[in-house]
């Protein structure tokens, strides 16, 4: 037996949680109320195979916050199992951002209300931050997820019923 390189087990794992476009838009749609959106714009281009766009006017991604935005397992909703009693929010597991992160190209674009103009990151497969540069949004988030490998997780979720484990 040899241990999987970290790469295979993020797509893996990732299959789980992202196994369409309709998958992808949920989690975005569900971060965007759990932010306070009182507004959320979808855009989809080829229905979504080429392009998934999500704007909201919630409270946006704090700067602090960032840097793990789209790391798994990291959540602003929960400390501890016991949190999960009370939950008053859609997301809470850390999973969305990051399992978009391993099957597509992602830009994220943001401004809270304490900040003076909004930032847009370039993710990485794992979620790391890329670059940041300066935007024009206004207070919210937009997220655009491109170059979505959709052949990968076809085949993974055919493969995994198969496997004996």
């Amino acid at each position: 037996m040899k241990q999987l390189p970290a790469a295979t087990v993020r797509l893996l794992s990732s299959s789980q949680i992202i196994t369409s476009v309709v998958s992808v838009v949920k989690e975005l749609i569900e971060n965007s109320l759990d932010a306070g959106a009182t507004s959320i714009d979808v855009k989809l281009e080829n229905y979504g195979f080429d392009k998934i766009e999500v704007r909201d006017n919630g409270e946006g991604i704090k700067a602090v916050d960032t840097p793990v935005m789209a790391m798994k397992y990291y959540t602003s909703k929960i400390n501890s199992h016991e949190d999960l009693e009370n939950l008053t929010t859609y997301g809470f597991r850390g999973e969305a951002l990051g399992s978009i992160c391993c099957v597509a190209e992602v830009l994220i674009t943001t401004r809270t209300a304490a900040d003076n103009f909004s930032t847009q990151y370039v993710l990485d497969g794992s979620g790391h931050i890329l670059s940041q540069k300066p935007s024009h949004l206004a207070q919210g988030s937009h997220s655009t997820q491109a170059g979505l490998q959709w052949r990968h997780l076809g085949s993974l979720q055919s493969l995994l019923p198969r496997l004996k484990l």
